[in-house]
């Protein structure tokens, strides 16, 4: 994983206007990602990458999907994200804020000229997370999320009946930091 000094400059602002293409390596649930970034994000088969290698992880905007292991929809959301964009190029656009509390890069995904948040909003596999500034395609994603709804797809299949939503879910199932160094003892004189 990269430090937390890597700058989100490896991204761009719009990708229609500069593509710069980056592999997913993993999913871990339905709005987060992993991607190769450095150089070895883009060498050919056969061509000597140069510079420096990396993997960085991705939360996808504007969406709140359901936790890998939270029932009943968490696995459904993870396997729909990965069917979209594991084992492919993607490009990552960040907006105002690129940085979540967490250090990963908050972007909008395009694989080709298809939005992927927009894409899990609109069969029901995430719900809209409006989270300002960040909010340049807010009005597409809502679209996505009312379709959906209306279409009952994904989570919406009974009709507005979520049992608890993503939020709620990991309040009550708080993420546990392992250390991963042993104790520091006290010395005995």
């Amino acid at each position: 994983m990269q430090s937390k000094a890597f700058s989100s400059s490896l991204f761009t602002k719009d990708c229609s206007k500069n593509n710069k293409q980056y592999f997913v390596k993993a999913v871990f649930d339905g709005d987060t990602v992993l991607i190769r970034t450095g150089d070895e994000a883009n060498w050919r088969k056969g061509e000597p990458a140069k510079g420096r290698y990396g993997d960085t992880k991705i939360r996808l905007l504007g969406i709140d999907a359901f936790e890998h292991d939270q029932p009943p929809y968490g696995q459904t959301a993870k396997d729909f994200l990965s069917m979209l964009v594991l084992n492919k190029n993607v490009c990552v656009e960040t907006d105002i804020g690129e940085k979540d509390v967490y250090g990963r890069i908050l972007g909008y995904v395009f694989l080709m000229n298809t939005l992927i948040n927009e894409e899990l909003l609109k069969h029901g596999q995430a719900l809209l997370y409006d989270f300002p500034p960040n909010v340049k395609y807010i009005s597409r994603l809502k679209k996505a999320q009312i379709y959906a709804r209306q279409n009952m797809l994904g989570i919406w299949e009974k009709q507005d009946y979520i049992p608890e939503t993503p939020s709620q879910w990991r309040h009550k199932h708080p993420f546990k930091k392992h250390l991963s160094f042993p104790q520091k003892q006290e010395s005995r004189k």
